[in-house]
């Protein structure tokens, strides 16, 4: 089973303060894909960047994702961070920009709306992911040798995720999450403006990103291009990003609007010797940063949930979501055994539909495996589906004749997985 590509950086640096850097044997989310700089290192701390709107977006809009685990919050008004530095972490030459930096964030995110924050798909998975991360404003320098103070009004948990995708198609990449923050941060913080056109991005277009590159304190670039416009699901650009970076807004920096969310690209760090040093790649070469267009996520947000900042002042209600059911499974022999079952009742000719991917509320972790069967004779299989979007699993199924049959959600051969099945009667 092909998986979906994900996003890695790395960061290298100025001088960091130790003292708000704790060891901790706790292992953090790993963000697996990869990423690069091209021509110079344009990556700049926060403090030290001379464009004052995108320095509001990084201390107002950006947020660093971390693990409730790695926040010392004994304090409630100095937070402090856990982890290695940066030059620990990825045995970093001497000489590296960023390495005493910490390295706490695995991913970044953009407020969009008041309570609203945009990420990458492969961020934020599941319910587990949802309550164990937490999402941090001002996780930035405000000189060479300290921090902004984080307090606990800067940090906000995960009460839901709204919609989410991580598949990969022939139309490109779709890996996004939008995520309910557990109270509203605006007017704290202030959420980013989203570019709402379908249009695709003009080749050579400047474009920049803020995030947590290799988990370090955010950083802005404003040096990268368009490179490749794309379909209109995901584009080219040749951002100076890494890993930690997945999730990072994408800037049009003509508006300085969202457009889109940097999800993947290529290798962060080469060896050296002993010790490793920073990719560089000329800004033709290698293989580009791959960001999903912010126009795909709010399609998906705006069939689920209302926000006449993102979806507009005349949006009708959002549709109620199908019933659903969730569930954890192993070795459940391509959904054959040891399968979670929800029993529905049809009539003749009415089309069940149901998966962990394509309706409202429907997710999943893994590779999930779909069954339908009747009740009482759970052996014989009138439907199935493996594998209709990425793992995930979606079928449909017309009643030949009134009663009741059954759903039986389960995982591929021997793996494990999770999750929640959507499904609807027509």
């Amino acid at each position: 089973m092909r998986v979906l590509p994900l996003l890695l950086v790395s960061l290298l640096g100025c001088g960091g303060q130790s003292a708000l850097i704790e060891d901790s044997a706790d292992e953090a989310f790993t963000d697996k894909g990869k990423a690069v700089v091209y021509g110079s290192d344009d990556r700049t701390d926060v403090y030290a960047h001379p464009d004052t709107t995108m320095k509001q977006r990084a201390l107002q809009s950006t947020v660093a994702l971390v693990l409730a685990s790695d926040l010392v919050t004994t304090n409630p008004a100095a937070i402090r961070f856990r982890g290695a530095t940066l030059g620990q972490a990825e045995n970093l030459c001497a000489g590296q920009r960023f390495s005493n930096d910490p390295t706490t964030a695995f991913c970044s995110g953009t407020l969009i709306d008041d309570d609203v924050v945009l990420t990458a798909g492969h961020c934020i998975e599941n319910a587990s992911d949802c309550a164990s991360s937490r999402f941090v404003f001002r996780y930035a320098r405000s000189s060479a040798s300290t921090l902004e103070t984080v307090t606990s009004a800067d940090v906000f948990s995960c009460a839901s995720i709204i919609t989410r995708s991580l598949t990969t198609t022939a139309q490109g990449v779709s890996d996004f999450a939008l995520i309910r923050l557990d109270r509203p941060a605006a007017p704290r913080f202030t959420p980013a403006p989203v570019r709402l056109s379908s249009s695709p991005l003009v080749t050579g277009q400047r474009v920049g990103v803020i995030g947590s590159g290799s988990g370090v304190p955010f950083k802005i670039d404003t040096g990268g291009m368009v490179r490749d416009r794309g379909t209109g699901v995901d584009f080219e650009v040749t951002t100076d990003t890494f890993g930690g970076n997945s999730g990072s807004g994408v800037y049009e920096l003509d508006g300085y609007s969202v457009a889109g969310i940097l999800v993947e690209g290529d290798t962060d760090y080469v060896a050296n010797g002993a010790c490793n040093v920073v990719n560089v790649c000329r800004e033709t070469g290698c293989s580009g940063e791959t960001a999903v267009s912010v126009r795909v996520a709010l399609d998906a947000f705006c069939r689920v949930a209302r926000s006449p900042r993102l979806c507009g002042a005349s949006q009708q209600p959002a549709p109620v979501p199908p019933p659903a059911f969730s569930y954890q499974g192993r070795s459940t022999s391509n959904a054959t055994r040891s399968t979670a079952n929800q029993t529905v009742t049809l009539r003749r000719g009415q089309t069940l539909t149901a998966g962990t991917c394509q309706l409202a509320g429907s997710t999943g972790t893994g590779d999930t495996f779909l069954r339908i069967a009747r009740a009482g004779a759970l052996s014989t299989t009138l439907a199935q589906n493996d594998d209709a979007c990425g793992q995930l699993s979606f079928l449909s199924f017309v009643a030949p004749a009134d009663g009741e049959y059954v759903i039986r959600a389960g995982c591929y051969a021997s793996t494990a997985c999770t999750g929640t099945v959507a499904f609807q009667v027509r």
